[in-house]
C-alpha cells in the first residue's frame, strides 16, 4: 500500500503529459489519427477555418416566410372590436363573438350593462390578471359602445 499512492500519481502524470502533446491529425477518409511529422512547433501549420469547412457543414438559418399572423407582444393594445354579446349582464365577465367568429372573454370592473344579443363595439387591452370569464381570448374592457 505504501507504494500504491506514488505509483498512481506517476500514472496520472504520464496520462496528463501524453494528453498535452502536440496536435494530432485525423484523416476524414478513414478516421485514422496520426501524429504530426514536424519537428518543431513553428513548423506545424493548422488548416485555415475556411479550408476545413465546406458549405454543407456550415449552419444555416431559414428566412421567415413572412410576418407573424398573431401579435407577438402581449402588451399591445387590442383596439376596437365589433361583435355580438353572447354572455351579458352587469359584469364583471361577458362573452362576445365577432363577425369573423372569434370568441372573446371580456372582463370589466366598471359594472357596464351589456345585454345578450346586443351588437357592440368594444375597446380593450390584454388582461393583466388571469380570470376565468368563459371561452375565448381574455380581454380587459376599457370602453364599450352599443351599435344601432
Amino acid at each position: 500500500m505504501r507504494y500504491a499512492a506514488p505509483a498512481a500519481l506517476a500514472a496520472m502524470l504520464v496520462v496528463l503529459v501524453a494528453g498535452c502533446g502536440g496536435p494530432q491529425h485525423v484523416s476524414p477518409a478513414d478516421g485514422v489519427v496520426s501524429a504530426p511529422t514536424a519537428s518543431s512547433p513553428a513548423d506545424v501549420t493548422s488548416p485555415s477555418p475556411s479550408a476545413s469547412r465546406t458549405p454543407e457543414s456550415l449552419p444555416t438559418s431559414r428566412r421567415p416566410s413572412g410576418p407573424p399572423s398573431e401579435p407577438t407582444d402581449n402588451d399591445k393594445t387590442a383596439g376596437w372590436i365589433v361583435g355580438t354579446i353572447t354572455a351579458g349582464g352587469t359584469g364583471p365577465c361577458y362573452g362576445l363573438v365577432t363577425d369573423e367568429g372569434v370568441a372573446y372573454a371580456l372582463h370589466s370592473t366598471a359594472g357596464i350593462r351589456l345585454d345578450k344579443g346586443t351588437r357592440v363595439r368594444i375597446k380593450g387591452t390584454p388582461a393583466k390578471i388571469r380570470i376565468n370569464c368563459g371561452p375565448g381570448r381574455l380581454l380587459e374592457v376599457t370602453a364599450a359602445e352599443p351599435l344601432r
